[in-house]
């Protein structure tokens, strides 16, 4: 009886387990009611489901982190008023100097070349604006700490690292482009292959089968940037232009000079503003192509998909290469400023203006947006008439036929409309050879 009464009763044993167990479960439901109401605010407004719920995610910490880095500024800032005007200046500079035109082309070539691996990236502006925010700072760290040493010299560093910087941004935007030019000419042959294939049988696989001489020189440079964090390190070159650096040097230069005896701590609030207006609009910008390159809307509509991916992958080319021969043109008259003439007045103007040309591809992507959008609808019937007529006269299926719509729309088995493309289900991946698909 003794040795009973010190074993454990059952009851006691699953009270104790029901208790953990309960606890547990209290802790979970919290967690998937938050989730769950985070899905269904993500779902319910229109401009905001059209972006990735992760991708949502981290732009909504993104602006959390810029609330945080306000209200320290402000404190810090309520005792140094004389230096508010430089702060807000400092974080406008970020904001503008994201949408130059360096920033977008290559955030929307890299994300683009890795949708077409089959991952889904998100962060590549981030990486990207983080890397060239490292140059930021750290050159801000050392102007601070010596701005008159700096001073004296700084002017001949500037000019070295703007011909590294643009150098390998020129060629860095100039061999994506070529690259997204194959990309393009993969895409335009699917899409006839799918247009001349039986209504409601046209196949979404892509690959480059027998890509030949030019595959075969490109597929290292095709592995080079394969998953976002890779960015970081391209951002860092990129940052070696010293145009954004330089900025925020002259004005630590100009802060130690407005207000004697700043410590280095102080001076570091500047490229802090200008690192968190960059990265935030860097992140939507990846995070919006990234959804035009993976949209839903337009899964199992083989025709619809390859359109789309052709017209955007064709602006895509068509502004890295421009963008890409302005910054190799406003370099070489850098280095020879005795080069002369409206041509090369001409070169200056567009590498003065970058933030214009940054804002125009933005605006360039939404006009072409739409305009391929309005243009689709009659394209599309008309090749739904041609397929059709073929269809007939090499006597297809009535069954099939008698799916044509009666505006001239196909309708096939899986219930998908050729005009519209809405569905649920497979997206397009555009695999390059010797990379496998990554979700």
């Amino acid at each position: 009886m003794e040795t009973q009464s010190l074993l454990p009763s059952r009851s006691s044993a699953a009270g104790r387990i029901a208790t953990t167990t309960d606890f547990d479960m209290e802790r979970k439901p919290i967690l998937e009611k938050l989730r769950t109401q985070a899905e269904h605010y993500h779902d319910q407004i229109p401009w905001i489901r059209k972006l990735p719920a992760n991708a949502v995610g981290i732009i909504l910490l993104l602006v959390v982190v810029q609330v945080v880095v306000w209200v320290a500024v402000g404190i810090v800032l309520h005792f140094h008023t004389a230096l508010i005007s430089t702060a807000v200046l400092s974080y406008t500079l970020g904001l503008r100097h994201a949408l130059d035109a360096d920033h977008i082309s290559a955030i929307d070539l890299m994300t683009r070349r890795l949708v077409a691996s089959g991952q889904k990236p998100v962060t590549v502006g981030t990486y990207f604006s983080l890397g060239h925010s490292t140059i930021v700072i750290v050159t801000s760290i050392v102007v601070a700490a010596s701005s008159a040493a700096i001073q004296k010299r700084f002017d001949g560093f500037s000019t070295v690292g703007s011909i590294i910087g643009s150098s390998v941004s020129a060629a860095f935007l100039i061999i994506l482009g070529t690259m997204n030019c194959w990309i393009l000419y993969k895409l335009y042959q699917q899409l006839q292959r799918a247009i001349a294939s039986p209504i409601g049988q046209e196949s979404l696989d892509f690959s480059f089968e027998g890509g030949g001489c030019m595959t075969m020189l490109l597929r290292r440079t095709f592995k080079l940037v394969d998953r976002p964090w890779k960015m970081y390190p391209l951002g860092v070159l990129f940052g070696l232009g010293f145009d954004t650096s330089s900025e925020i040097a002259l004005l630590g230069i100009s802060s130690i000079q407005a207000a004697q005896g700043t410590s280095i701590w102080l001076i570091l609030i500047f490229p802090i503003l200008f690192t968190s207006g960059m990265c935030l609009l860097d992140t939507f910008d990846g995070a919006a192509m990234m959804s035009l390159y993976t949209s839903a809307r337009l899964a199992k509509d083989a025709i619809a998909v390859l359109y789309y991916q052709c017209v955007l992958t064709a602006i895509t080319v068509a502004v890295a290469i421009s963008i890409g021969v302005i910054q190799l043109l406003t370099m070489i008259h850098n280095v020879r400023p005795d080069f002369e003439g409206p041509f090369w007045d001409g070169v200056d103007v567009a590498g003065e203006h970058y933030d214009v040309i940054g804002g125009a591809i933005c605006g360039s992507f939404v006009v072409f947006g739409l305009l391929s959008v309005l243009l689709y609808k009659p394209w599309r019937r008309t090749v739904d008439r041609k397929r059709l007529a073929t269809m007939n006269s090499e006597g297809g299926d009535g069954e099939l036929q008698s799916q044509i719509l009666d505006d001239g729309n196909v309708e096939n088995e899986n219930g998908w409309r050729a005009d519209t493309g809405k569905s649920d289900g497979v997206r397009m991946a555009v695999q390059p050879v010797g990379e496998s698909s990554r979700s």
